[in-house]
């Protein structure tokens, strides 16, 4: 199995783990691309399917790269988007990255979303520019109907696109004004009812996921205020389900092993397993001491890989245990996660691993330098 990671300082770190070079216990290979550069921070990853498999990367400075994981991440591609500079905290950003065979999609907070074609004679490809509203906080673009995505975000209520519709100038609104404005939009959510003291519920989708690759209508959103929302757009326009699941906002959020299963992370170093069909807390995943910034489902092999503030990669098992079975240092601050399940391989974790990955986590707090509180001079 082989696990990319990026990272605050700009590097993608490949980790093949495979119980083959070990006799007893599964290790890791660990190696490193690019250099240490800031600026090219990576804000979101995506890896391709199929036989032809490029790693996407979207950087602070509105580089986007796909590399060749075949050949060391040798960059095959580049391009760049003008309104993420990442100079100013007022620049853009990344909050929505795919692609398939032939065409990336891009879209940032501002709500700009761009169909790019990869292909060389870009043919038998899509190719628009939309500008949606700003203050996105993620898009996510349908696992296998590529023209369809949904995004929402602070204020910004969750809502489904669909580019062919924008591209022949059909949508669900009347007035031709509104087809002018919102051509291809072909869902929005409604917010919940006021609350018990009548006041607007706020809006704040901080991620979402389409629930099944085999529908474009379900869908759950994590919210800014520790809500858990799931979405027919069959059904109606509010949520289906609405759970208010710990008491800090919901950070990340991934479909598990099925449908019925949603893991999450939140602000303050937990990882949650819940069933979206009655908002119960399956199980929480433990060992962090760092918020955890992204997650990743190796569906086959049941597991489930994380990267945190705290530097470290781990790797959970996804059944009744919840077994940490890998753990390791990565030595930068760790952004981005995605898994390659075609290597073969199993992982096992020996208690000389244990030992190990322990000792390197006590000296990295060991060598963190102290920082004293200045006295306040009262004046009298």
């Amino acid at each position: 199995m082989n696990i990319f990671t990026g990272d605050e300082s700009g590097l993608v770190k490949s980790i093949t783990i495979s119980q083959k070079l070990k006799e007893n216990a599964a290790s890791s290979i660990v190696k490193t691309w690019g250099k240490i550069d800031r600026s090219k921070s990576i804000q979101l990853m995506h890896y391709t399917k199929g036989d032809n498999k490029k790693l996407i990367v979207a950087r602070k400075n509105g580089q986007i790269s796909i590399l060749d994981p075949n050949e060391e991440g040798k960059s095959c591609q580049e391009f760049s988007e003008p309104f993420v500079t990442g100079e100013q905290k007022s620049s853009a950003r990344f909050v929505g990255l795919f692609a398939n065979n032939s065409t990336l999609i891009t879209c940032t907070d501002q709500g700009i979303v761009q169909y790019r074609s990869i292909l060389e004679d870009k043919s038998s490809t899509i190719e628009e520019t939309l500008t949606l509203v700003p203050d996105l906080c993620r898009l996510r673009v349908h696992p296998k109907e590529h023209h369809i995505f949904a995004c929402g975000g602070k204020e910004r209520e969750l809502s489904v696109w669909d580019v062919n519709a924008h591209k022949e100038g059909n949508c669900l609104m009347k007035s031709q004004k509104e087809k002018e404005s919102k051509a291809g939009l072909v869902w929005m959510s409604k917010n919940v009812s006021h609350d018990f003291l009548d006041l607007r519920v706020p809006v704040w989708i901080t991620d979402l996921q389409f629930l099944n690759e085999q529908e474009t209508t379900k869908l759950v959103v994590g919210t800014k205020y520790n809500q858990i929302r799931i979405y027919d757009t069959k059904a109606k326009r509010r949520p289906v389900s609405d759970y208010n699941i710990g008491n800090n906002p919901v950070l990340s959020l991934i479909v598990g092993r099925n449908s019925n299963e949603i893991i999450f992370t939140d602000t303050v170093c937990n990882v949650f397993s819940v069933d979206v069909r009655t908002g119960k807390i399956l199980g929480q995943f433990k060992g962090f001491s760092g918020s955890v910034t992204n997650l990743a489902v190796a569906t086959e092999s049941s597991l489930l890989v994380s990267v945190a503030m705290d530097r470290f990669l781990r790797i959970h098992e996804i059944d009744a245990s919840r077994e940490l079975v890998k753990k390791t240092y990565l030595k930068q601050r760790l952004t981005c996660v995605v898994v390659d399940e075609s290597e073969d391989g199993i992982l096992g974790y020996s208690k000389k691993d244990a030992v190990k990955d322990d000792l390197e986590e006590e000296k990295f707090w060991e060598d963190m330098e102290e920082v004293k509180l200045k006295k306040r001079k009262t004046k009298h």
